[in-house]
Order: C-alpha cells, then sequence, then structure tokens
C-alpha cells in the first residue's frame, strides 16, 4: 500500500464528513441552549428600592425599574446593624414567576404583630430578628451568565433602614 493510501484511509472523504457532521451538531446545541435561555443569561439589570415602616417594622422592597428578571433568581439578604444576624429570603419558589418594575416583596421581624390578630408574621415574608435602624437588604440575583464555568452571585441593589 502507498503513503497516498494511508492519507486517504486517515482522512477520507467519508471520515472528514462525519467530522464535519459532528461539529454542526454542536454548534446548533449551542445556539439553541444560547437562544432558549435555558440557564446561560446575562445578570439583568434592574434597580430596586426600599421603603421602611417603623410602625409595624416592615420593609418593602420594590422593582422600580430595569429589566424583567426570575423571581426565583433574586434573594433578599438581611443583616442587622451589627452584622451578628443574617437572613437569607428568596423572593420566590416559582421558577416561572416572571418580577417586572412594580413588583414589591415586603419582610417584617417577628415583634410587632401590625395587624393585631395575634400572628406576629404580617408580610410576605419574615426574619428571625427586629427590622430597626440600621438593618441592610442587599437584592441579589443568582444565575449563570453566559461563558460562566458555573452560577454567580451579584448584588443588583442595597437599601439600609434609615434611623431618622
Amino acid at each position: 500500500m502507498e503513503v497516498s493510501d494511508y492519507v486517504r484511509a486517515a482522512f477520507g472523504l467519508e471520515r472528514v464528513a462525519v467530522w464535519l457532521a459532528a461539529g454542526v451538531a454542536v454548534a446548533v446545541v449551542v445556539l439553541a441552549v444560547s437562544a432558549s435561555g435555558a440557564g446561560i443569561v446575562d445578570p439583568p439589570t434592574a434597580s430596586f428600592d426600599g421603603s421602611y415602616d417603623a410602625d409595624t417594622h416592615t420593609v418593602t422592597i420594590t422593582h422600580v425599574g430595569g429589566d424583567t428578571v426570575s423571581a426565583a433568581q433574586l434573594s433578599l439578604v438581611v443583616t442587622d446593624e451589627a452584622g451578628t444576624n443574617a437572613a437569607t429570603v428568596n423572593w420566590s419558589e416559582n421558577s416561572s414567576a416572571r418580577l417586572a418594575p412594580g413588583g414589591a416583596l415586603s419582610l417584617d421581624d417577628p415583634t410587632v404583630d401590625a395587624d393585631g390578630d395575634g400572628d406576629y408574621f404580617d408580610a410576605d415574608r419574615t426574619v428571625g430578628f427586629p427590622l430597626t435602624a440600621g438593618v441592610t437588604v442587599e437584592v441579589r440575583w443568582t444565575g449563570r451568565p453566559l461563558g460562566a464555568a458555573g452560577a454567580q452571585t451579584v448584588t443588583l441593589d442595597t437599601y439600609e433602614i434609615d434611623p431618622n
């Protein structure tokens, strides 16, 4: 057998066609996943604002502008003034829930029964310590940005309860 026969066997038309087809299949899958957004997204550009009701010890965080966000990818990290107590509250457990500007979530602490019904959990979610001046609430997004090796967490906004 001559050298040209070995080259033809190693790099023959059939092998090139198989490798080309495999490459096209991989490209199609990558493009389909990217287009569908199946877990591969950039961090959203969204802003949030907070308000505090001192009578009820309730903090309300509102999406005030920017991208609509998957609510399941958002969490609120609440830390007391001393930094000794922290609680992480998921915005939503519903993976299909979307949060558009205007959407809000309220948090309360277990020390005030705001509506007098004997149940101290009056807001959407609660934390296990008082919500008073100096407490910070970070709005965090967790997801897998395009090209990232794994999930990342990004702080989108921070609200601090004002002592006044």
